[in-house]
């Protein structure tokens, strides 16, 4: 008989599909526990009792419980795996792991009922999958440079805690390139549903990169329940799209030159490694898993002062070696196939 997995999530991002798949791939049958992050109180409690009366139906039968990130919707399937002395997982992405106070961000940043969960959780969960190690201790030039408290273990007394670092992967055969295209223009992919996002996704510092470079076309990609212009008063050569479908973000990719990460806190940037994957060369701030990702394939950067170095950089002689480059070290370093034998391993 097939052994079965149970996965918990509050949205369907494209990340837990992958996973999925994986789950399925490795030969695991896939029960699903889709919990939306309603707030409504009514809304709120047909959440926790679905996620009892799911979890109850699907852990008794599974190997494993998993749950893409620390949150309201873990506690009942992180107990009852408990009850049922079944592995419980907690994959966590990079909010589940900081406090940023300035942008009065991260799930730990107040004090309350869902602090105190998300610390239960820790506490009784078997594993905890990091994305990026530096979500495990934290990140010291965060710390530093934002005074951003960060990793794991800063946020729970359970020393004994095992946390191990599984990167997400990602597939070079979709994220592609033709050589012969002719790539132009700076991205940058961020969600814009809140004007925090501004500060954390570094979109000011974008801002005024795009002013020094005024005959170079820039992008930005993600706009939804707010306008960006409303909160930043933009260049005339950056233009604002909305959220795009996965293959509308391929052809993006595919097109531009360089890709922005201006980031504050991260974990493990999707965006950032599906478009060095595109051929994309990096620009990318000094924060959490960026510079692993970027290497010596792009440039990094710490502050407003380093934007004259980007400017030399972006007007200088690049071409398809160094778009190689960066889809080279995307495959070497975070392969699909790596995530897959990765959580094969630590579920057999």
């Amino acid at each position: 008989m097939k052994k079965k997995a149970t996965i918990v999530y509050s949205v369907e991002r494209s990340f837990v599909k992958s996973d999925i798949s994986i789950l399925e791939a490795i030969g695991l049958k896939v029960f699903k526990i889709h919990s939306k992050p309603d707030k409504k109180p009514l809304d709120f409690l047909f959440n926790r009792i679905k996620e009892f009366y799911k979890s109850i139906f699907y852990l008794f039968r599974s190997k494993i419980l998993i749950s893409w990130f620390n949150d309201y919707h873990a506690f009942i399937p992180i107990l009852v795996s408990k009850v049922f002395l079944k592995k419980s997982v907690i994959i966590v992405g990079g909010y589940d792991a900081i406090v940023d106070k300035k942008n009065r961000h991260g799930l730990f940043f107040k004090r309350g009922l869902r602090s105190f969960v998300a610390k239960l959780n820790y506490k009784m969960v078997n594993e905890v999958w990091v994305v990026h190690k530096s979500l495990e201790s934290g990140c010291d030039f965060a710390k530093q440079k934002f005074n951003i408290i960060s990793g794991v273990r800063s946020f729970t007394s359970k020393k004994n805690i095992s946390i191990k670092e599984i990167n997400t992967g990602y597939d070079a055969r979709f994220w592609n390139y033709d050589e012969s295209v002719q790539k132009t223009g700076v991205l940058t992919a961020a969600f814009f549903s809140d004007k925090r996002v501004i500060n954390i996704k570094g979109l000011d510092l974008f801002n005024k990169l795009a002013s020094l470079l005024p005959n170079i076309s820039f992008t930005i990609v993600g706009e939804s329940d707010i306008s960006v212009s409303e909160f930043l008063n933009l260049q005339p050569n950056i233009k604002v799209i909305g959220v795009q479908t996965k293959s509308q973000m391929k052809e993006l990719y595919q097109n531009t030159k360089f890709y922005f990460q201006g980031s504050r806190l991260e974990g493990l940037p999707n965006s950032l490694c599906e478009a060095m994957l595109c051929g994309c060369v990096p620009i990318g701030s000094k924060v959490f898993g960026i510079p692993d990702a970027i290497g010596n394939t792009g440039i990094l950067f710490d502050t407003e002062k380093d934007l004259e170095q980007i400017v030399e950089f972006v007007n200088s002689d690049l071409g398809v070696y160094n778009f190689s480059k960066a889809r080279n070290r995307i495959i070497k370093k975070y392969d699909f196939s790596k995530r897959v034998e990765k959580i094969k391993k630590s579920i057999f």
